[in-house]
């Protein structure tokens, strides 16, 4: 029996993206912040023997070449007769294996077109943070220079030891005592040692100890004060009422105590952190230069690298295969990381200027007037993927004369009015926190009322919208804004 076989030859056409390892450096870049982006380049330049930053190269020579200019000037000039550059003797060796378009689209801007001087918009260098003393750190120190001796100050150290995040007692005193072979009266004296410390109301092993210190501290430690807080369970549900009744306070009396101990700071300890807070370094900065609004890329976060030329004869002399693989390698590695920067920075710029452009407003007026905004919008602007977009406004950050913003926070949903116009969310919260900020403090704004105000506006927006913008606005209910109010 024979068996017939069926060939059929089909001719399919399609677009696919070949996702290249230097495709792949492109979009990382892209999407790094700026503190990223210094740390990967130095771990760059560590081990890429053909990349160096144009800082380092001016004046070196003339400064440090012993035989004068003359030498210098010759050894350039042996360096400019050499033979093919680097790009050009590696151009068979760097095949274009991805289209940048698939990244980027539009004008490509070098590097060194955003050079600007911004610094009259820059942020004082005051605003700089830097690492500050943690909580252990700050105790420890008044320790050192208040224990009479080194028995105390061990003691005193079992119990800084114990103190959490918020500036409590984590631990019972007898099994600090236990621990340190202490007896109980003298980890207790090495406690009120400690509680003497500052900031008022550390190593507290409650929040009512902890707000008794700190009265202590202010020389308030008298009641009313500190029968209100034998009644912090009543603070806290505004029985109002009931506080008034048992500690038989009148509408002012009570209203004083209230705000005293309401000025009072719960978690001390947080006034100081353990770790280092990073400083926020905007990536572009926006100044009004006459009359108009000008972009400027911050030349801080542009790095200028370029291929080591002295790696340039030797690349074309006689070496071993492997040794002028490695300077290839390295030189193609080089050449893609110079010109990822060069994309990044311009997709910056542009996607800043879009942002820019709509929300011009908002730099004229403020807040209110921000407009609703989506990635589409700015994509289809400047002609990129909206993915593209996406990338370049995370961990991204603009200096404005409002303020530092992330790009993201000029992105936002909008709400309709009853005139057709459309209001950006961030600009309902804004109009949201200043009615909350007017209103009585007897007499709080609930989230209806708020509803209604903003109607009112022609702003057409939902109870549950307005309590979720609150929420966001991290503004407590009205009930729990409710301050004291009189009998009736």
């Amino acid at each position: 029996m024979a068996y017939g076989l069926a060939q059929e030859l089909k001719l399919r056409m399609g677009m696919q993206l070949v996702m290249t390892p230097q495709l792949q450096m492109a979009i990382r870049l892209l999407q790094m912040s700026s503190l990223d982006l210094a740390e990967y380049l130095q771990e760059e330049l560590d081990k890429n023997p053909l990349l160096e930053r144009e800082e380092s190269l001016s004046g070196g020579l003339e400064a440090e070449d012993p035989s004068g200019p003359e030498k210098v000037a010759k050894s350039d000039d042996l360096m400019d007769a050499a033979s093919p550059t680097l790009e050009a003797s590696l151009a068979d060796d760097l095949p274009v294996d991805a289209d940048w378009s698939d990244v980027y689209a539009g004008d490509s801007f070098g590097a060194a077109q955003f050079e600007s001087s911004a610094s009259s918009e820059a942020p004082p260098l005051e605003n700089t943070l830097t690492r500050g003393d943690s909580l252990f750190d700050h105790l420890s120190w008044q320790l050192g220079v208040s224990a009479v001796n080194n028995r105390e100050r061990v003691f005193g150290m079992a119990i800084i030891d114990a103190i959490d995040d918020n500036g409590y007692l984590g631990a019972e005193l007898q099994v600090l005592a236990e621990m340190t072979g202490a007896t109980l009266d003298e980890m207790e004296d090495a406690l009120l040692l400690v509680q003497s410390f500052d900031p008022p109301g550390v190593a507290a092993r409650n929040l009512a100890e902890c707000l008794l210190l700190q009265l202590k501290a202010r020389k308030q430690a008298v009641p009313p004060y500190t029968s209100l807080l034998d009644k912090l369970e009543d603070l806290g549900r505004r029985d109002y009422r009931k506080l008034k009744r048992v500690l038989k306070l009148d509408d002012d009396e009570l209203a004083d105590a209230v705000d005293v101990i309401q000025s009072l700071n719960p978690k001390p300890g947080l006034a100081f952190g353990a770790e280092q807070t990073n400083y926020i370094i905007p990536d572009v900065f926006v100044r009004k230069q006459e009359g108009e609004w000008v972009v400027e890329v911050n030349p801080e976060t542009v790095p200028k690298l370029r291929i080591n030329r002295t790696y340039e004869k030797a690349i074309n002399d006689r070496m071993s295969e492997q040794d002028k693989r490695f300077l290839t390698e390295n030189a193609r590695s080089a050449q893609w990381l110079i010109k990822s920067l060069e994309q990044r920075s311009s997709t910056i710029y542009r996607v800043a200027e879009s942002i820019v452009r709509f929300q011009k407003d908002f730099l004229e007026y403020g807040p209110e007037y921000l407009r609703p905004l989506i990635l589409k919008d700015v994509a289809d602007d400047i002609g990129v993927h909206e993915s593209t977009a996406s990338r370049v406004t995370s961990n991204k950050y603009m200096h404005t004369n409002r303020g530092i913003f992330e790009l993201k926070f000029f992105f936002s949903s909008s709400l309709a009015s009853d005139s057709g116009e459309n209001h950006s969310s961030e600009a309902v919260k804004f109009k949201i926190r200043k009615l909350v900020e007017g209103e009585s403090p007897r007499r709080p704004l609930s989230d209806e009322k708020l509803a209604k105000l903003l109607q009112d506006q022609g702003i057409a927006v939902a109870r549950r919208t307005v309590a979720k913008y609150r929420d966001a606005l991290s503004i407590p209910s009205s009930s729990r804004r409710k301050r004291l109010a009189p009998d009736k």
